[in-house]
């Protein structure tokens, strides 16, 4: 499930990148740096609600 919403954000974050390159003239090499960082932030994000989770789930036991 964490790559499915990572996938998702990914495709929001390429959208969204694109339009940038049109409308301000981003370049490849801008577009794919913010993109990287982007995606590993948010796999970050997920991660750390994925751990915060089972950890909830692991204390109402």
């Amino acid at each position: 499930m964490k790559h499915v919403i990572l996938g998702i954000c990914v495709f929001f974050y390429a959208v969204l990148l694109e339009y940038l390159k049109y409308n301000y003239g981003l370049n490849l090499i801008g577009k794919m740096l913010i993109l990287s960082v982007l995606t590993g932030v948010t796999y970050k994000i997920i991660e750390k609600i994925y751990e915060n989770r089972a950890a909830t789930s692991e204390d109402e036991k």
